[in-house]
């Protein structure tokens, strides 16, 4: 796992200079912002559990003035072999900033597959979440999302939705917490900080995760990295 990391921290400074914008990963539950204009970022992590490691990247651009396209995945590794596990579609847009005292809105269409869950048969979900940002003063703010997503192998829709908080203790330190549902049958929390390597260009995070039904059997942690770019898109 160790390995993987570092491989994956040498890829991605490779990417040169970063510019400033503010978080998402490590926390499932989104937020009310986007990539600067012109801008892209990569987000990348590992997770491990009790079972599997998972291997994320997510590369995201801001491709006009107001709508971030994300296109991602990860690999799977399980009893010393590794598969492509999830593929990651999604469109965002802003429908009001953040800033203090006003709640940001903004709206997310994304498409989720799994190549593994029936029969080595990609499952497309199709998902809708509507993230809210409330900056409850200069130093915290709340997230909320709902949303719904269309479980194609299921015939059916389910709810997700998230709560999280996210505290800056320092200039570089960000505390962060979270409950939320994905349209699964388990709630799960998710605790962990934020770290600036480089003031608001490049950032390490990392998270502990369980989950309320089946405490001990889900728990998970994380260690991940973002990066963003300065404005180079025509």
């Amino acid at each position: 796992m160790i390995n993987n990391l570092l491989k994956i921290l040498v890829m991605f400074f490779g990417l040169g200079l970063l510019n400033h914008v503010e978080a998402a990963r490590p926390m499932l539950t989104d937020d009310a912002r986007i990539v600067d204009p012109k801008s892209c970022q990569l987000e990348s992590w590992v997770r491990d559990s009790k079972h599997v490691t998972e291997y994320w990247a997510l590369p995201a651009c801001n491709v006009g003035e107001n709508l971030e396209l994300t296109i991602g995945g990860s690999l799977e590794g399980e009893n010393g072999h590794s598969s492509f596990a999830n593929e990651l579609y999604q469109m965002k847009s802003i429908l009001q900033p953040i800033a203090l005292n006003q709640t940001g809105f903004s709206i997310v269409l994304g498409n989720g597959r799994d190549p593994k869950r029936t029969m080595n048969k990609a499952i497309q979900d199709w998902y809708i979440n509507v993230p809210m940002s409330y900056p409850y003063n200069d130093r915290l703010v709340i997230h909320t999302n709902l949303g719904v997503t269309h479980l194609t192998d299921e015939h059916k829709e389910k709810m997700n939705w998230g709560l999280s908080s996210e505290y800056n203790y320092n200039e570089r330190i960000d505390l962060i917490s979270e409950v939320f549902n994905q349209s699964s049958n388990s709630t799960f929390f998710q605790f962990g900080l934020r770290y600036w390597l480089i003031k608001n260009r490049a950032q390490i995070d990392t998270t502990y995760m369980n989950s309320f039904n089946r405490f001990g059997e889900d728990q998970s942690f994380s260690v991940g990295l973002r990066l963003l770019s300065l404005p180079f898109l025509p």
